[in-house]
């Protein structure tokens, strides 16, 4: 009876205005994730109730799949289409027909924003994205490269090693004994990070060996569980510490199609990730070179660099995320002016266009990038 309720009042996107927090804690608490959760990202989607193939006239002759997210963080591409003219269809890659689904949905393009939340829905995004794009040939955006470093430390940590990138040192341990044998003489403090989670939710500062050896048992034994995290989703069976670096400065510089954006992610406490605090600094135009060499040598053009600028210089990539939380609709003043910069390769320089281009949590973006990918721009 609760939970049907509930279900009407999200159903008609009103249940954050309709419960009080007096009513919503409880619920929380008392509630299983499987009930209330999916109540609360419906309740929070401003497009819950709009069409999922779209029939308004089209802008440009091509049909994108928007895959559907157990969170519902495709809406964003919804939100974004929608204010582009393009033709879209919602489609869903969870259940046993996928492959069906997938080919038979009219599309030419896909627009995907895989869920982080639990492993489980991770592996399977990373499965079947996979199978989507090197067997049944089909064109993703972001691209596959660009998720697959997503969301994983490890493979992030693997892929700026191979190909030379400046980053915090790393170790990746799949064994309890050379973990410890690490512990003993690492120096100290060291930073202790879950594969899987964002915005500081899996991150730990280790200031003495004797707790750093208590995780390290933990991670091999019972397993680790992110903050925030379903409590059956543990991580277990490997390590990764990462080295702290003091006074250092962390800036996030975003690269959407050929516009860059750039501030700083100023530190509350010992993170600077999910402190909620921004530094609306101009970039240096060295910073966003950086960030362009990375971004060209990965193919990658959805993505947040998130980059530690140390006291003597340096620049050193912390994090590496395709999709990440832009919920203003610009990410960048530059004396307070909203705009993105443009590098213009004949002249060699940065140039910087003032206005507001990150709407939808920045999906406008991706998909006049994917546009662009299908030789159909879009002409705004």
């Amino acid at each position: 009876m609760i939970s049907r309720l509930l279900w009407h009042l999200a159903k008609a996107r009103r249940l954050k205005q309709i419960l009080p927090k007096s009513v919503k804690r409880p619920l929380r608490r008392f509630l299983p994730l499987r009930i209330y959760d999916p109540l609360r990202w419906l309740a929070e989607d401003p497009y819950a109730d709009v069409e999922e193939v779209s029939t308004y006239p089209a802008r440009v002759n091509v049909r994108l799949g928007i895959i559907k997210e157990f969170t519902r963080l495709h809406s964003n591409y919804i939100g974004a289409c929608r204010e582009l003219g393009v033709p879209y269809t919602v489609l869903d890659i969870s259940g046993p027909d996928w492959i069906g689904v997938v080919e038979n949905s009219g599309c030419d393009a896909f627009l995907v924003w895989p869920s982080g939340l639990l492993t489980a829905w991770k592996q399977m995004y990373d499965d079947r994205l996979k199978i989507m794009v090197d067997e049944l040939g089909k064109i993703i955006y972001p691209t596959y490269d660009e998720l697959w470093v997503w969301e994983s430390k490890r493979r992030m940590h693997y892929w700026l090693k191979a190909n030379n990138i400046p980053h915090p040192r790393t170790w990746v341990f799949y064994n309890r004994f050379e973990a410890m044998e690490f512990a003993e003489s690492a120096e100290l403090p060291i930073v202790y990070k879950a594969d899987l989670g964002a915005t500081a939710m899996g991150v730990r500062i280790l200031r003495n060996s004797s707790k750093a050896k208590r995780l390290i048992n933990r991670c091999f034994k019972k397993g680790i569980v992110r903050k925030g995290g379903d409590k059956r989703d543990k991580q277990w069976g490997s390590v990764l510490f990462q080295e702290y670096l003091l006074n250092v400065t962390e800036w996030r510089i975003l690269r959407l199609g050929n516009s860059y954006f750039g501030h700083q992610k100023l530190k509350r406490g010992d993170f600077h990730s999910g402190s909620g605090e921004t530094g609306w600094y101009d970039p240096p135009k060295k910073l966003l070179d950086f960030a362009r060499n990375v971004t060209e040598k990965g193919g990658f053009t959805s993505m947040d660099l998130d980059i530690f600028e140390t006291i003597d210089g340096r620049y050193l990539i912390n994090e590496l995320q395709s999709l990440f939380g832009s919920h203003l609709p610009y990410q960048m003043l530059v004396n307070d002016k909203p705009g993105r910069y443009i590098y213009e390769p004949l002249s060699d320089r940065w140039i910087f266009e003032q206005g507001v281009f990150c709407r939808n949590a920045s999906c406008n973006l991706r998909v006049e990038a994917l546009l662009e990918v299908l030789g159909k721009p879009l002409r705004l």
